[in-house]
C-alpha cells in the first residue's frame, strides 16, 4: 500500500488493471474491491473488457489510460490479434514501471511481458523453467491415463520444494489449475 503521500506528493491508494476479453470478472473484483476496502483505503480494481473496444473506442482508450496509470497489470485471456495489437505500445510502455505485469492465457507477446519481482518471463530461461516445461507435459494428445497424470500432479508439491520461489510461484498456479481438471476427468472415467 502505498500511503507516503504526505512526504512525497503522489497520490494514496494502489491501482489494479485487469484487462480480460469480456467482462465476466467484472462482479468478483468488485466484490473483491469492496471487502478489501476497509483494510487497503485508495484499492481500485478496474477491469477493462476487449469485447467492447470494436464498438466503444472510448472503452478501448478508458482500457489504454488504465494500463498506463495502474501498478499491478493483469492481461488475461488476450488472444485475438487485434485486441492485443491494441494495447500492447502501452503494455511495453509501463512494463518496467508498474510492480507487477501478469499475463495470463494470452498471447504469447503478452505473456512474456509477465514481471512479477524477480520473475521475468522475458529473461532467458533457466534450467527451473526447463523442468516446469517438462512437468507441464506435451500438448500433443497422450497414451497416459488420467490416474498416471493425477499422481504426477500429486507428486509436484513435493518436488517443488527444491524450486526457487519465483518459480515455484508459476508452477503452483499451474499445479492448481491443472488438478481440478484431472480430478473431473478421472472420476467421469471411474464412472
Amino acid at each position: 500500500m502505498r500511503s507516503e503521500a504526505h512526504i512525497t506528493g503522489h497520490r494514496v491508494g494502489y491501482r489494479i488493471a485487469l484487462i480480460t476479453l469480456d467482462a465476466h470478472a467484472a462482479g468478483p473484483c468488485a466484490r473483491a474491491s469492496e471487502a478489501l476496502a476497509s483494510d487497503f483505503p485508495g484499492l481500485s480494481i478496474d477491469v477493462h473488457a476487449a469485447a467492447e473496444w470494436g464498438e466503444n473506442k472510448a472503452a478501448l482508450e478508458a482500457a489504454q489510460m488504465a494500463i498506463l496509470e495502474a501498478d499491478i497489470i493483469v492481461v488475461n485471456l488476450l488472444f485475438l490479434e487485434e485486441h492485443v495489437q491494441a494495447i500492447l505500445p502501452q503494455l511495453l510502455t509501463r512494463r518496467e514501471a508498474c510492480d507487477a505485469m501478469i499475463g495470463v492465457i494470452s498471447d504469447a507477446a503478452i505473456v512474456k511481458l509477465t514481471r512479477m519481482g524477480s520473475l521475468d518471463m522475458s529473461a532467458p530461461q533457466s534450467n527451473a523453467m526447463s523442468l516446469l516445461k517438462r512437468l507441464r507435459g506435451s500438448s500433443k494428445p497422450s497414451t497416459e491415463t488420467g490416474e498416471k497424470k493425477m499422481r504426477m500432479l500429486r507428486r509436484l508439491p513435493k518436488i517443488l520444494k527444491y524450486i526457487r520461489a519465483k518459480h515455484r510461484i508459476c508452477a503452483l498456479g499451474l499445479w492448481s489449475c491443472n488438478i481440478g481438471w484431472l480430478d473431473q476427468m478421472t472420476m467421469s472415467k471411474r464412472c
